[in-house]
């Protein structure tokens, strides 16, 4: 697909109401019209193939041509996916139950397929637990997955036939949150996206970052989250942002202050996410998901699209350095 025609496609594609929001900002920010900001994606988005997410997240009205050159776009992302991942292999990580089997060992929790599984058994499954959850098999971003709360007033016999209705064939036990990271929102299991990339026969986590809901949603990636990168011994090294760059100091729903918190399990999960990454080599680019508990670090999903956008999102560290970097410091030139 030829630049113009690709730009086209993306422009007729954009979400109006979103769109707009990032240009106030921007107009706020630098004090340059909205035309002028408008015009200025258009030809960024001919010449570097940049949506208008990654052209505020970039800041891209601010960086100079070679700075751009280390940015992912939504244009060069699918090409670097297509030389790292084999797509015949993808389906171990898009798939949830192939993911539960071939990663057994580092999701730490016990799970069904009702597909194979009778109502008799389904119901012993969740017997003596609170709560288990239900998931479409190949659901992203939070899409297609039920919190289940187990008590006597539960029809398991209709709870069965809707989840078999639903085609929420997947039904595994509870994440319990650690206390470190329910202090900061205790309503959902907020997940840690840690990107490993594959090469030489090592893998490397190459980004990190804690996505954490900013309300009592129940389901994690369905809000304008809040996101920020950890060290090894479970500090906060960025800014803590949300998806339009504000930044804060407290959680708005817990009032945890962030620069006091500290999370315990980070070098274990970072450790866990490169030993699970050298069982697929094939797929060399992996967003992995992993939840905190008491007990240590678990991993809850991996993804084959790993997701950039916020990990190069310039407020997170204000940085002027994009994730294309990060992956040509590891393999080089793509």
């Amino acid at each position: 697909m030829g630049v113009l025609k690709y730009a086209l496609k993306r422009i007729k594609l954009f979400n109006n109401e979103r769109f707009d929001k990032h240009i106030d900002i921007i107009a706020k920010n630098t004090g340059k019209s909205k035309t002028y900001i408008k015009l200025n994606w258009i030809w960024n988005l001919i010449i570097y193939g940049v949506g208008y997410t990654d052209y505020f997240r970039g800041d891209y009205i601010n960086l100079k041509h070679k700075e751009k050159l280390t940015f992912v776009t939504s244009k060069s992302f699918y090409k670097i996916l297509r030389k790292l991942n084999d797509k015949e292999y993808e389906k171990y990580l898009s798939n949830k139950l192939l993911f539960n089997e071939m990663f057994k060992d580092y999701i730490k929790r016990d799970y069904i397929d009702i597909r194979n599984t009778s109502m008799e058994e389904f119901e012993r499954f969740v017997e003596g637990k609170s709560v288990v959850f239900a998931k479409v098999v190949d659901g992203f971003g939070g899409h297609g997955v039920s919190k289940i709360n187990i008590n006597p007033n539960l029809d398991i016999q209709n709870k069965y036939n809707e989840l078999m209705q639903n085609e929420q064939f997947l039904v595994e036990d509870a994440i319990i949150q650690s206390d470190e990271v329910n202090e900061i929102n205790p309503n959902v299991v907020n997940s840690f996206r840690v990107v490993t990339l594959y090469h030489d026969e090592k893998a490397d986590v190459i980004a990190n970052a804690l996505r954490v809901n900013q309300d009592a949603n129940n389901v994690i990636g369905c809000t304008n989250d809040l996101y920020f990168s950890l060290s090894e011994d479970g500090i906060i090294d960025s800014n803590v942002i949300d998806d339009y760059g504000n930044i804060y100091e407290e959680h708005p729903l817990t009032h945890k202050k962030f620069k006091e918190v500290k999370i315990k399990g980070v070098k274990e999960a970072f450790e866990m996410c490169k030993e699970a990454a050298l069982k697929l080599p094939q797929v060399r680019y992996i967003g992995w998901d992993v939840g905190f508990t008491n007990n240590g670090p678990c991993i809850i999903e991996g993804n084959e699209y790993p997701g950039y956008g916020i990990i190069q999102f310039y407020k997170l560290k204000n940085s002027r350095t994009g994730h294309k970097k990060q992956i040509m410091d590891v393999i080089g030139k793509i």
